[in-house]
């Protein structure tokens, strides 16, 4: 029974979110690109905005206190790599 609760609390979450029509338009459009759903790109591009802020947080062994090559928040880097028209 321990085993399978574990099991459980990996299972995916899912949320619902409010975004602007630009933003749903947005990741519409990069997500047939990429040939992929809306959900999958939001969870990868939310995962990797994570990922980012992990790597900052994390004490590097070389090159620690170096900021992002961009001097932006890895959140708003995240969405800046997002190929979007009309911003």
């Amino acid at each position: 029974m321990n085993e399978r609760f574990r099991v459980l609390q990996r299972q995916p979450k899912r949320i619902s979110i409010t975004l602007s029509y630009h933003v749903h338009e947005a990741l519409l459009t990069r997500s047939e690109e990429e040939g992929r759903s809306v959900s999958n790109l939001c969870a990868f591009l939310l995962e990797d905005a994570l990922r980012d802020q992990q790597r900052t947080l994390t004490p590097q062994t070389s090159g620690a206190g170096q900021s992002h090559t961009n001097g932006l928040q890895p959140a708003v880097n995240a969405a800046a790599r997002m190929k979007t028209r009309g911003y």
